[in-house]
């Protein structure tokens, strides 16, 4: 009987978690360190570059590592972090660094263990450690220190203006000395400082016109605090990494702009701020890097992204930021309008993520569902969706209409459950189906085709194809494009936006 060896290529695995990085791999590495020193409680991250030596030492007072926990570190393939835990993932910061580092030491302190290792990668299936006395660069409590000896005496991780740059642009909430104090310090109760040699990192904020615009998000009918953020408008250009509104999860951009939110304001280069959300922690990607984009999860950020643009609005008029008003759709496109809502209907059976993004309308279907009623019998169950009916207390359907079934979470409601958990009142009203406004607009300054602002997409007449389309047949195939190119940017991760994009076009050419 032969015996063989499975064999890892385990620099092809780091290269893998490496290209799953939308950054530099040397800024992957700053930002997982800091971030697992935050998921494990440190109130302190000091980073020591040292280019004479060719080393860089990230020292963090957190809970540090017992004995157990220390060998599993050490495993490449594994990871202890889940899908909603955490704004890191465990180990990686120090994985990575095996890439570009002759060696890699790691001294830890816990509550019951005070141990050091050094590791590093011998060939593409070997990554050796051992067990050493640890530096003592822990003198007193809890923490983790790590000492990557880098192989290049130029890299950009022995800089402080690039430790420093890239702390400012994952961890802008937790420098920002306001927003830290008044809002995350319930999450970090002992505050966080990041150190770069004995220098603390901070902001220096330029001057801003009138003051600096506070903002609550609520979401659901209920109206449930679910994140809180800021605007300031600056009288300098800034610099293009600061410019928009930051979605963060714990004190940790995640994303930055003004695209991911669909509001431009007036002057988008001076405006800058941030919006802390922690519940979308719960659909963050296993690297922590974006939002996860299944079905579920996409219908909790776009509910998440709707009160958010409720809520910025208001601060954008207070400093006189108010995007500029569109024109209404105009009337000569209701039929293709109405061409372009079918065929979206027609395919949500195949993409169900797209129905958060789209506005709702009143149908005859009839539907029952659950008024939220605090002082009620339990009557109903937790269920993913959002908002998927309408119509007047009372059981008729009829005047404006009202939302019912929210959840406490995003992207989630209450349905009717003969084992109910939540209070509320059965209620019949009519079902609401997705809708879809297209008009026009003119901005130069955009390099899109066209962009999804709450539920109206909006062809761009100053874009070069459009300006080509002179015809109206060759514009109406270009508004169609265009709302199929908008909506194929909107597709859960797996599907592929040329198959969504042919189907779009294949039914709509068909449609009579």
């Amino acid at each position: 009987m032969s015996v063989g060896e499975t064999r890892v290529n385990l620099k092809h695995l780091l290269e893998d978690i490496r290209d799953s990085y939308p950054v530099p791999l040397e800024e992957a590495i700053i930002t997982e360190l800091a971030a697992n020193a935050l998921d494990s409680g440190a109130s302190r991250i000091q980073f020591l570059p040292n280019d004479q030596a060719k080393t860089l030492t990230v020292i963090d007072d957190g809970r540090g590592m017992e004995n157990q926990e220390l060998v599993e570190f050490h495993d490449i393939a594994a990871t202890t972090k889940v899908k909603g835990k955490g704004i890191g993932c465990a180990g990686v910061g120090v994985k990575l660094a095996l890439l570009i580092s002759d060696e890699v030491l790691t001294e830890t302190r816990g509550t019951q263990h005070h141990g050091a290792t050094k590791w590093h990668l011998e060939d593409r299936h070997h990554a050796p450690w051992e067990s050493i006395p640890p530096p003592g660069l822990l003198q007193r409590g809890s923490g983790t220190a790590v000492t990557m000896m880098l192989r290049e005496a130029s890299s950009c991780l022995l800089r402080p203006e690039f430790i420093r740059d890239t702390i400012v642009r994952h961890f802008y909430p937790l420098v920002d000395e306001e927003f830290m104090d008044k809002v995350l310090r319930y999450i970090y109760k002992r505050g966080v400082r990041f150190v770069i040699g004995e220098e603390e990192v901070s902001l220096l904020h330029e001057s801003t016109e009138g003051r600096r615009e506070s903002f609550g998000v609520f979401g659901g009918t209920r109206r449930k605090p679910i994140g809180i953020g800021f605007l300031a408008r600056h009288t300098t250009e800034l610099d293009e990494s600061q410019r928009g509104v930051a979605v963060s999860t714990f004190g940790k951009v995640i994303k930055r702009g003004w695209d991911w939110l669909g509001i431009l304001p007036r002057n988008p280069n001076y405006v800058t701020g941030v919006v802390e959300v922690p519940a979308l922690a719960e659909i963050l990607t296993t690297s922590k890097t974006d939002f996860l984009k299944d079905a579920s999860s996409l219908q909790k950020y776009y509910a998440c992204r709707k009160s958010i643009q409720s809520a910025i609005e208001p601060a954008l008029r207070a400093l006189g930021e108010a995007p500029a008003p569109r024109e209404k759709p105009e009337a000569d496109l209701e039929p293709l309008r109405k061409q372009i809502e079918r065929v979206v209907g027609n395919m949500l059976s195949d993409f169900p993520e797209l129905a958060p993004l789209l506005g709702k309308r009143r149908s005859s279907e009839q539907a029952v569902g659950v008024l939220p009623d605090p002082e009620a019998e339990p009557v109903g169950a937790v269920a993913e969706g959002v908002e998927p009916m309408t119509g007047t207390e009372g059981g008729r359907g009829e005047g404006g209409g009202v939302d019912v079934a929210p959840g406490t979470q995003p992207g989630e409601r209450i349905e009717p459950s003969p084992e109910g958990t939540e209070p509320g009142r059965v209620h019949e009203g009519r079902l609401r189906r997705p809708t879809l406004m297209v008009g026009y607009a003119d901005d130069p300054g955009r390099v899109e085709m066209g962009w999804l602002e709450d539920s109206t997409i909006w062809i761009n007449r100053s874009h070069p194809a459009y300006v080509r389309a002179r015809d109206p047949i060759t514009e109406t195939y270009h508004a169609v494009l265009t709302v199929a190119w908008v909506l194929s940017g909107y597709l859960e991760a797996e599907k592929s936006p040329r198959d969504f994009m042919n189907q779009f076009l294949s039914m709509w050419g068909a449609a009579k």
